[in-house]
């Protein structure tokens, strides 16, 4: 244990003390932690007032008074209008409207006026004409404009085209805006129990994938070192003066620990980052204690599961683009929940999340994103099951890696075939 642990030190320290790594796991995670308070600061802070002036070209007629309606000021600083049924719809950013509408002559040079809002002279320019007997409209901005801004004068625009057609046909807007206003509907999901709780459904696709993500983030940068790192010991014969000092299986275990290390290191503080980040925006509770439990249980599996194949590759390889041939197989078992994200966290005891929860080495992950995304408790049965058969699969990848890793160290020439490798694995 002496040796390993010296080996275990050595690899840890040669990938944490540089300049790349420090940088990457934890400068960046440490800004981010900082910066975590100004989170509410800047999502709070006020977007400029809409200044200046809006001209309207309105070729058909009727929209002007209409567009002024739509316009009035929007947010939590604004005048309350009088009216509420004449107010705007609320589908537009929350941003202060000062400027000035005005109409345009019907004779007005269109261009003109289009070169104005080039030059910055207009905020804004509304063409109004109607093709095909129904009123549509054209809105020039700047090219410097605030999307924010944008997006206020067409959403502002949209509402007053169908409030002029409204009047044109004699209705009354405000009677059918109040008959056609949506309704607040409470969502719920009712556990197997009959208990109630609130429904949120972003929450509940954006959680898990973060931590699968930063499971994945975690895992395998250090696993990348490792494959990294033994490839270019084994290619400089560095290989063969740490084999005079301790066995193949004591420098693998090392190698293990140490890389350990660094994946635990990117862990906490990109998994600090990611919690600052929720605590700022008083969103803590959508990560229970019981998830970051079974986070904390399903890491250390999944890291010796994947660092077991890349450490095999490693040594079994002289070149880097020679391990691609090798990690392709297990990528493709290891994309899959990245790809099936999506259907298993909406329905985490679905048929296909169950299976895939017993399918090494993607197990882990899959286990993961259903422990998080679950508003009922997964079946016991099935993470003490899924525990079993991925904690045997690290135990085997464990022994299948050490195999060809005692082998394919000292090897140099062509890369080995999966036949060959298979036959490494049984050579006693």
């Amino acid at each position: 244990m002496r040796r390993v642990r010296a080996v275990a030190w050595r690899e840890f320290r040669h990938t944490v003390l540089t300049k790349g790594f420090i940088f990457g796991a934890i400068v960046v995670p440490a800004i981010m932690i900082l910066a975590a308070p100004l989170i509410p600061l800047l999502m709070g802070s006020e977007t400029p007032p809409i200044e200046g002036r809006v001209v309207v070209l309105d070729r058909v007629g009727g929209h002007l008074e209409a567009l002024r309606i739509a316009l009035q000021p929007s947010g939590d600083a604004s005048p309350k209008p009088a009216d509420p049924l004449n107010a705007p719809i609320e589908r537009r950013p929350r941003i202060r409207f000062d400027a000035t509408v005005e109409a345009a002559p019907a004779d007005a040079d269109e261009a003109a006026l289009r070169a104005q809002v080039g030059r910055q002279e207009l905020t804004a320019l509304l063409v109004i004409t109607r093709p095909n007997e129904r009123p549509s409209a054209e809105l020039l901005v700047s090219s410097n404009a605030s999307p924010r801004h944008t997006r206020f004068l067409e959403v502002s625009t949209e509402q007053a085209l169908v409030r002029a057609r409204v009047a044109a046909a004699g209705q009354d807007y405000p009677r059918l805006r109040a008959l056609m206003d949506d309704g607040a509907v409470a969502t719920l999901r009712v556990s197997p129990e009959g208990m109630p709780s609130p429904e949120e459904t972003e929450l509940r696709m954006l959680v898990p994938l973060g931590f699968m993500m930063l499971l994945w983030i975690a895992i395998f940068t250090s696993a990348n070192y490792l494959l990294t790192t033994t490839i270019e010991e084994k290619s400089s014969r560095v290989m063969e003066v740490l084999l005079s000092a301790v066995s193949p299986m004591e420098l693998l275990l090392g190698k293990l620990l140490g890389q350990a290390g660094v994946s635990l290191v990117m862990l906490l503080m990109y998994g600090a980052a990611g919690l600052g980040g929720l605590g700022a925006l008083a969103m803590l509770d959508t990560v229970p204690l019981s998830h970051l439990l079974w986070f904390l249980i399903w890491f250390p599996i999944a890291y010796f599961m994947v660092a077991a194949i890349m450490a095999g590759v490693g040594s079994a390889v002289s070149d880097l683009r020679e391990a691609q041939s090798l990690v392709g197989p297990a990528m493709i078992a290891l994309m899959v929940p990245l790809i099936l994200w999506m259907p298993i966290v909406e329905y985490p005891n679905g048929g296909l999340a169950v299976a895939f929860s017993f399918i090494p080495p993607a197990s882990p992950f899959v286990m993961v994103l259903r422990l998080t995304a679950a508003n009922e408790p997964i079946p016991v049965w099935q993470s003490i099951l899924a525990l079993a058969v991925a904690s045997g699969s690290v135990a085997a990848l464990v022994w299948a890696g050490a195999r060809v890793f005692r082998v394919g160290v000292l090897m140099q020439g062509k890369t080995p075939t999966p036949r060959e490798l298979l036959r490494w694995i049984r050579t006693r």
